[in-house]
């Protein structure tokens, strides 16, 4: 009975954690978000789990998904790279909107907007699972579903993480849009830095790496 109990209890929590406050925050931005961070209702660990559960989404539909969409490479599969892409958006996208929201006057911290940014991937999440399931039963004449699930779940997202922004860093919607707007240059500003960044450390690395042949080469 205790084991049934605990499994009960951890049920509960899961639902109330990973289903029913994101519906809340999807169905009642305002009220939702509002608990979010007056009420401490918005949690880092489930925020984490979401990043978590579409990460591992992302790498069992790799292969996993139905002929009619699924034009990967299986050869090409790398775990790092999914978790990396899955991920890294989330990450961009807190940075960017908080640099710019702390010369807007804006109210979120960096965790809030991260944290917010999480329970976001909800949609994605939820879409992505039923893609996965339709793209094994559905046929080729009948994938326009998957296209329109699939645009239906980022829609979502991104109307859970404007309205976040609305009510976490308390801006009005012209305020909010122009915010998102900035946070779109910011993005694209830190993504080519980051690429220069990569594109240096992989050019020292060659370097190094061919001098690292060539004293191998003359000397042993």
């Amino acid at each position: 009975m205790k084991v049934l109990r605990f499994l009960k209890k951890q049920l509960n929590a899961f639902y109330e954690n990973f289903v029913k406050m994101p519906l809340r925050l999807l169905s009642h931005p305002v009220i939702g978000y509002t608990e979010f961070k007056e009420d401490k209702k918005g949690k880092l660990s489930v925020a984490l789990g979401m990043v978590l559960l579409y990460a591992l989404l992302t790498i069992i539909r790799y292969n996993a998904d139905g002929i009619i969409i699924n034009k990967n490479d299986p050869t090409k599969f790398n775990s790092i790279t999914l978790i990396i892409y899955a991920v890294m958006p989330l990450v961009i996208l807190s940075v960017a909107n908080w640099s710019i929201s702390t010369l807007m006057d804006g109210k979120a911290t960096m965790k809030q907007i991260f944290t917010m940014g999480g329970y976001s991937y909800f949609p994605l999440i939820i879409f992505g699972i039923i893609n996965l399931f339709l793209s094994n039963v559905l046929t080729v004449a009948e994938a326009d579903i998957i296209v329109l699930f699939t645009v239906l779940g980022f829609v979502l997202t991104v109307y859970m993480i404007f309205m976040g922004l609305v009510v976490l860093q308390e801006y009005g919607v012209a305020k909010a849009i122009g915010t998102v707007i900035l946070t779109i240059v910011a993005t694209a500003v830190i993504l080519f830095i980051a690429l220069l960044v990569f594109d240096l450390s992989q050019q020292i690395y060659g370097f190094f790496y061919s001098l690292y042949k060539e004293i191998v080469s003359r000397f042993l």
